[in-house]
């Protein structure tokens, strides 16, 4: 028989925690393992690059109508979950709840699943609803939660409750993973003693696939003529996108040739144009969208850049060392990635700090050749982290 795995996730858009997720999946042997994968909100760019032997279930989007769940549950004596049902479906609509508390209360608004799981996985960041959906919802001998960010802002004494109730919801799974060790240090700081395995597990990184996919046509298509600078990234605060533009200038101001694309879209695109406009940039920062295969991108850039405010772990960076690009990158957890002066350059978030480092590696060529040389030398391929996921279904086979 099959190994039967669920994945539970957020949403399948543009983004690094399902890029990851879609290349976990694709490694999956569909021969040994029976894998379905439950999303909350069932669009998104990546919806279609789900492997076509995974059973993709949205949660929400065929919901029975409550009425319909309350008069279920009555007629089978179930008065309790009936109950349950109506008074979460009052508190979601007129109650003053947090937006953690909500989730448990979509959570008893949804049947539990009847099918028996060995491996269940909430496969999100901590704060969402599938940690507690996987965690209520689902019948399975293991559990496994993955964490994608940075928690650190949780040791403020302000989050304490919050604490205690994720806390609570942690300790029902059996294995928790984090994408990277300043993920694993963080998380770990503000969950101590936890009764759970916890392990890094970096993000799968296919390079194989990635080289193949950047000989696709498609890419930036001008006759452009002088330096590329590439970011790659959710147009947000979080990722640092905000800061280009006064960079960009003082490197034009200075003589410099370049030309910055941001390949994503995000909440603050609106901005960006706005400061496009405000620093008379109209020719020299590019917002080029989303794109399905950003690699040609990547492979035909000059530098990448990556100023991002908070990282975990950051596959785009990951993505750009494939490709052996000089790598720029500010002080986050992504800085574990880089060797600094070695592969990349490590800098603080700061538009002066950021303007130095491009100008170092415009200027000095030989400093450019040594990291080229030495990402060359590097395995960046994390294929092999599939074994340790193995290793937990054996141990439940």
């Amino acid at each position: 028989m099959k190994t039967k795995v669920v994945f539970v996730t957020n949403k399948m858009i543009m983004g690094g925690i399902e890029k990851a997720l879609i290349s976990m999946l694709e490694q999956i042997p569909k021969d040994r393992y029976d894998v379905s994968l439950f999303v909350v909100h069932p669009k998104g760019e990546l919806i279609d690059k789900i492997p076509s032997h995974v059973h993709v279930k949205s949660i929400f989007d065929n919901r029975e109508r409550i009425a319909s769940m309350v008069w279920n549950y009555t007629k089978r004596g179930k008065f309790l979950s009936a109950f349950n049902v109506i008074l979460s479906s009052v508190l979601l609509k007129w109650g003053s709840i947090s937006e953690f508390e909500k989730f448990g209360y979509y959570s008893k608004i949804r049947n539990i699943d009847e099918a028996h799981y060995d491996l269940a996985i909430s496969y999100s960041s901590p704060i969402t609803l599938p940690l507690v959906f996987v965690a209520n919802n689902i019948n399975a001998k293991k559990k496994i939660a993955w964490i994608h960010n940075d928690v650190s802002d949780l040791a403020n004494p302000i989050h304490s409750r919050l604490v205690r109730k994720l806390r609570k919801y942690f300790e029902i799974y059996d294995y928790i993973f984090c994408v990277s060790h300043h993920a694993f240090r963080k998380f770990t700081g503000v969950f101590q003693d936890l009764p759970n395995d916890i392990s890094v597990f970096y993000n799968i990184l296919d390079k194989k696939k990635m080289e193949l996919m950047s000989m696709e046509d498609g890419s930036y298509n001008d006759q452009f003529k002088g330096i590329r600078i590439l970011t790659v990234g959710r147009l947000s605060k979080e990722k640092g996108q905000d800061i280009i533009p006064s960079v960009l200038s003082k490197l034009l101001s200075n003589g410099y040739n370049v030309r910055w694309y941001c390949i994503g879209e995000g909440p603050i695109r609106l901005q960006l144009e706005e400061n496009i406009k405000e620093y008379n940039l109209v020719n020299n920062l590019i917002l080029l969208g989303t794109k399905d295969n950003p690699f040609p991108y990547i492979k035909e850039c000059d530098l990448y850049i990556q100023p991002s405010r908070h990282e975990a772990y950051c596959i785009t960076v990951a993505e750009a060392r494939a490709f052996c690009k000089p790598i720029i990158i500010t002080n986050t957890g992504a800085s574990e990635q880089i060797a600094n002066k070695k592969t990349g350059l490590i800098v603080g978030f700061d538009d002066n700090q950021i303007y130095e480092a491009i100008k170092r590696l415009l200027d000095d060529q030989l400093l450019k050749e040594k990291l080229i040389k030495n990402l060359s030398a590097e395995t960046v391929d994390t294929i092999n982290e599939m074994e340790k996921f193995y290793r937990i279904v054996e141990k439940i086979s």
